[in-house]
């Protein structure tokens, strides 16, 4: 009959098991959290230490020899090296003329160079990421050739970094790889992008027609966005012929392309094509009107004023007709006794826009 006390023993026994598991399972967080602790005190301590350095550099002093040799011994640590690092790169985006040239002397007085290739070398894609932003601030142009093949890189981390440094080494050259790119290009990439190119060279025609003939909608957006921004009049005609592309995003890209570099026959191809576009095109046709303030789309307007069967479309037209000046003639049909009471309310709306 020794069973009771065989079973309590291996009670006490699992409970003591227990007991110290969770005193480990204590002792582990608490450890972890004052890791956590230090490391963030120790960033937040270095980033004053590395944003004085800078400051001092800056302003042309060079700081006392005590300073000086606590910031090396500082710059031993490999993790004060790659936040110093990722510091200067954040500065130097932010500062132009002398205070950036001191900013980039930083990079090769204290040999952060080395760091940067071990960085883009590495497999993690936030560490490649962050050697390719590295190296291209540096402008440390025998890095092109590793750079350039991580752009067929599968990592979105990687290839957008890759794709900026070669912009940011080459200007417009940088933008090759548009030409099989077969991944989204995002809103935000695109205006990176499109930031870092000042000028296109002559005898670019070519390329950029074929960006606009592109399967990847977002490298036609892309072209669209960049004939945009330097007003590239000669590709008129093959932005038009974009309002019967198949996707929407395209179509509206090009109509705020044909605003922009518009002529004498924007207004009338606007009217054309307006029947046979989606709705969201021809909203982004009236607000091109409405931009374009032009008395030929008077008519037009107060067709789709009295006739479209869209309600968005018949206020975006009594909007333009405001700023066409045709306040009268709003006001004129709105005291119309067989005028229903949404175009009533509808004109109302826009009268009082113009007000504000």
């Amino acid at each position: 009959m020794s069973f009771p006390s065989i079973v309590l023993h291996e009670l006490i026994l699992a409970i003591i098991v227990v007991l110290i598991l969770v005193l480990l399972l204590i002792i582990t967080v608490l450890g972890y959290s004052f890791y956590s602790y230090r490391i963030l005190h120790n960033r937040h301590t270095w980033r004053q230490i590395i944003e004085y350095k800078i400051m001092e550099t800056i302003v042309g002093s060079d700081g006392n020899d005590e300073q000086n040799r606590e910031f090396s011994r500082y710059l031993k640590e490999s993790s004060f090296r790659v936040l110093f690092l990722e510091i200067l790169v954040d500065s130097g985006r932010k500062f132009s003329g002398a205070a950036k040239k001191a900013i980039d002397g930083l990079f090769f007085d204290f040999k952060l160079e080395d760091e940067a290739w071990r960085r883009l070398r590495q497999r993690k894609a936030y560490l490649v990421a962050g050697g390719i932003q590295e190296l291209a601030e540096m402008n440390i142009e025998a890095a092109i050739p590793e750079i350039k093949a991580k752009l067929k890189d599968d990592r979105a981390l990687v290839y957008q970094e890759a794709q900026y440094a070669m912009v940011t080494f080459l200007g417009y050259e940088g933008l090759e790889f548009l030409t099989h790119f077969d991944k989204p290009l995002s809103d935000w990439q695109q205006l990176r992008l499109l930031s870092s190119i000042h000028h296109i060279p002559e005898l670019s025609d070519v390329q950029v027609y074929t960006w606009l003939k592109s399967t990847n909608d977002s490298v036609v957006i892309f072209t669209l966005r960049l004939i945009r921004k330097f007003r590239l009049m000669a590709f008129y005609p093959a932005i038009y012929a974009l309002l019967d592309h198949v996707a929407t995003s395209v179509r509206v890209q090009a109509i705020r392309t044909m605003q922009a570099i518009e002529n004498s026959a924007t207004i009338g191809q606007f009217i054309t094509c307006f029947d046979q576009q989606p709705i969201e095109v021809k909203l982004e046709i009236l607000k091109s009107m409405k931009v374009a303030r032009s008395k030929e789309s008077e008519d037009f307007l107060k067709k789709q004023l009295l006739d479209h069967p869209e309600t968005s479309i018949k206020i975006s037209a009594a909007e333009v007709l405001v700023v066409l000046g045709e306040e009268q003639y709003l006001r004129e049909i709105s005291q119309r006794t067989d005028t229903y009471d949404e175009l009533i309310q509808i004109i109302k709306h826009a009268l009082q826009e113009k007000k504000c």
